[in-house]
C-alpha cells in the first residue's frame, strides 16, 4: 500500500484549498495510508473533519513569516518523511510547495504540486510567479484545477508536456445530496466566500446599489468572514444597503442552506476552479458569474445554467441578475440545466484519476 503525504498551509482555515483537502484525504485514505501534514494553525480547530483513518500532524507554534516557516519546517518534514516511508508528496497550493518543496532532494519521495489557481491570473505580481516557477520546477509532477491552467504551464514555463496534468474538483453528491426541489418562489440571492480582495465583494456591493432598490421584496446573503469584512460592511452601510444585503458570517457546511435560495451570484476579480459553483450545480441552483480568466466558464454553460457576464461590468451583471429575478421560468430552466455539471464532475469520476496518477508515479 503506497503512502500519501497531502500538504496543507493550515487546516484551520475555512478555505477551498482546505476544502478540497479535506475531501481528497477521507476519499483516498480508503484505498492508501494517507498523511496530513499543516505547516502551521492560526486558529486551533480543524475547519473541516478528518477521517481518523488520516494521520494528522501540525508544525508547533504559529509563525506567520514564510521565510522562518520555510527555515523551520526543513528538518522536521523532511524527519517525517523518512520516518513514514513516504512514497508520494502531495503539496497543496503555492506556499506549501514553497515551504516543502526544499526537501525534494533528501528523500526517495514523488512530489506533487497541486495549483489551486491560475497561473495567468498572477502573471504580472513577479514574485507569486517566481513562486509557481519553483514549485513546478521542483516537483515531479504539475496537477491544475483547469485545462487553460494546465497549458499555460507547459506553454510559460516550457514544461514537458507529461509533467502537468489537469484534475479538476469534484462535487460530492452523497454530501451533497438534495433534501428539496429548487424552491421557484425564492426571493434570497446567495454568495459564499471567504472575505478577500480577489473575491470582489466591492463589485458585489456597486451590483447590488444597482439592483435591490429596485427589487425591494429581494434581499442577498453574503455567508462568509475575512480581511477585508469591516471594509465591505461599512460601505453597506454607507450605500444604505443594510436591509437587503445582509452578512451571515461564517456557517459550518454552508451548502446546507443553499436550497433556500433563488439563485448564486460570484464577483470574483479571479479563481481557480471555484468550488462554491460546484456545490450550487449539484443542488440545482443557477449561478450568476462573471466570466474571469479561469473557472467559472469551465462550470457554467452561458444561458443554460446560468449567466456569464464581462469581467467586472457590474452595469451588465445588475441586469442579468435584475431579469432572473423577474424571470420565474428562466430560473426554473437555468436550474434543470445543472445536471450536465453534476455529471462532468462527479467524484468517483475525478477520484479515479487521482489514483491513476498516484499508480504511475
Amino acid at each position: 500500500m503506497k503512502r500519501i503525504c497531502f500538504v496543507d498551509f493550515d487546516m484551520s482555515v475555512t478555505g477551498g484549498v482546505e476544502q478540497v483537502t479535506a475531501s481528497l484525504v477521507n476519499a483516498l485514505c480508503k484505498t492508501y495510508k494517507v498523511y496530513l501534514w499543516a505547516a502551521t494553525n492560526m486558529d486551533g480547530e480543524l475547519a473541516y473533519e478528518i477521517d481518523p483513518r488520516v494521520v494528522y500532524t501540525q508544525m508547533e507554534g504559529k509563525e506567520e513569516r514564510l521565510r522562518n516557516l520555510i527555515a523551520r519546517s526543513f528538518k522536521p518534514f523532511r524527519k517525517f518523511i523518512k520516518e513514514n516511508q513516504i512514497d508520494i508528496v502531495v503539496m497543496m497550493g503555492n506556499y506549501p510547495a514553497l515551504i516543502v518543496g526544499g526537501t525534494r532532494p533528501f528523500t526517495k519521495a514523488k512530489y506533487i504540486y497541486c495549483d489551486h489557481g491560475a497561473l495567468m491570473n498572477q502573471w504580472h505580481q513577479k514574485d507569486i510567479t517566481l513562486i509557481r516557477f519553483f514549485d513546478a520546477r521542483m516537483s515531479h509532477k504539475v496537477v491544475t484545477l483547469t485545462e487553460k491552467t494546465r497549458d499555460d504551464y507547459r506553454r510559460q514555463f516550457h514544461l514537458p508536456k507529461k509533467k502537468v496534468t489537469c484534475i479538476a474538483n469534484w462535487i460530492d453528491t452523497e454530501r451533497l445530496k438534495k433534501e428539496k426541489p429548487y424552491d421557484i418562489k425564492s426571493k434570497k440571492i446567495l454568495t459564499v466566500g471567504r472575505f478577500g480582495k480577489e473575491k470582489g465583494y466591492d463589485l458585489l456591493v456597486k451590483v447590488a446599489e444597482r439592483v435591490l432598490p429596485k427589487n425591494p421584496k429581494w434581499e442577498w446573503h453574503l455567508y462568509g468572514t475575512g480581511e477585508t469584512f469591516e471594509e465591505i460592511k461599512s460601505l453597506i452601510k454607507e450605500k444604505g444597503l443594510e436591509n437587503q444585503l445582509i452578512l451571515k458570517g461564517n456557517v459550518k457546511d454552508a451548502h446546507r442552506i443553499f436550497q433556500e435560495y433563488a439563485f448564486l451570484v460570484l464577483t470574483s476579480y479571479r479563481e481557480g476552479l471555484p468550488i462554491v459553483l460546484l456545490e450550487a450545480a449539484a443542488l440545482g441552483l443557477p449561478m450568476v458569474s462573471f466570466d474571469i480568466e479561469t473557472g467559472p466558464s469551465e462550470i457554467i454553460e452561458d444561458e443554460k445554467s446560468g449567466c456569464l457576464i464581462p469581467p467586472y461590468d457590474t452595469a451588465r451583471m445588475a441586469a442579468a441578475i435584475g431579469n432572473l429575478m423577474q424571470d420565474e421560468e428562466k430560473r426554473k430552466r437555468y436550474s434543470q440545466g445543472t445536471k450536465d455539471i453534476v455529471e462532468k464532475f462527479a467524484k468517483e469520476r475525478i477520484l479515479q484519476r487521482w489514483i491513476q496518477l498516484f499508480e504511475h508515479m
